[in-house]
């Protein structure tokens, strides 16, 4: 995970982790580019959002990624 999305997901994770599990993925390790693939990731720097089923609802790339739209995004998942 790239810098800025390591303190986003720390600003978030003590609104949060009580609701939803945190994990940051090596991009350069074997089970890290199995799980880039799974999950449709081009690259190292995203945030992937799974439903409780384990479903995708929400990815994002690169740097665009703001703490509003995480947080929303989060809010939803945990409804």
């Amino acid at each position: 995970m790239c810098a800025q999305n390591t303190r986003l997901v720390q600003a978030l994770r003590p609104r949060f982790e009580r609701d939803v599990n945190f994990l940051e993925v090596r991009a350069d390790t074997r089970e890290g580019q199995t799980l880039l693939a799974r999950f449709g990731m081009p690259g190292t720097h995203g945030l992937v959002v799974l439903d409780r089923e384990g479903k995708v609802i929400w990815r994002s790339f690169g740097h665009d990624t703001t703490p509003e739209n995480v947080e929303a995004v989060l809010q939803q998942a945990i409804r």
